[in-house]
């Protein structure tokens, strides 16, 4: 709110893509920011930060309680799938299959015993 009642707000217009709106839209709801707030404080030199989806929460209860168990290969299944489900719901923007995530993951691990490769 204009803090002094005699000055008034200047109004400034941008044209700009759809998709660029739709991310700074997006980016700006992720600050809790309205959109004027957040592309004023960039535009200043600031960076917002995010504020932590409920989602963040949840995942870090779970992995919390991962933590809390005893090294079985259940609890490393479990970890291991808690991890896809973090990725696809922070990380994936395009969406790649998990399988195919899994077989890149495979070629930046060495093998567990024997030379490394030699690419």
């Amino acid at each position: 709110m204009n803090r002094n009642p005699k000055e008034k707000f200047a109004r400034m217009e941008i044209r700009l893509k759809p998709k660029d709106k739709e991310r700074i839209q997006r980016i700006s709801k992720q600050c809790g920011l309205s959109v004027s707030e957040y592309v004023l404080q960039r535009a200043l030199g600031y960076t917002p930060k995010t504020v932590n989806p409920d989602a963040f929460y949840h995942f870090y209860g779970k992995l919390c309680e991962l933590m809390n168990r005893e090294l079985s290969p259940e609890t490393e299944a479990a970890a291991l799938q808690l991890f896809d489900d973090i990725y696809a719901e922070f990380l994936d923007d395009r969406k790649q299959p998990a399988a195919e995530i899994r077989k890149e993951v495979m070629l930046w691990q060495p093998p567990d015993s024997g030379p490394l490769r030699a690419d």
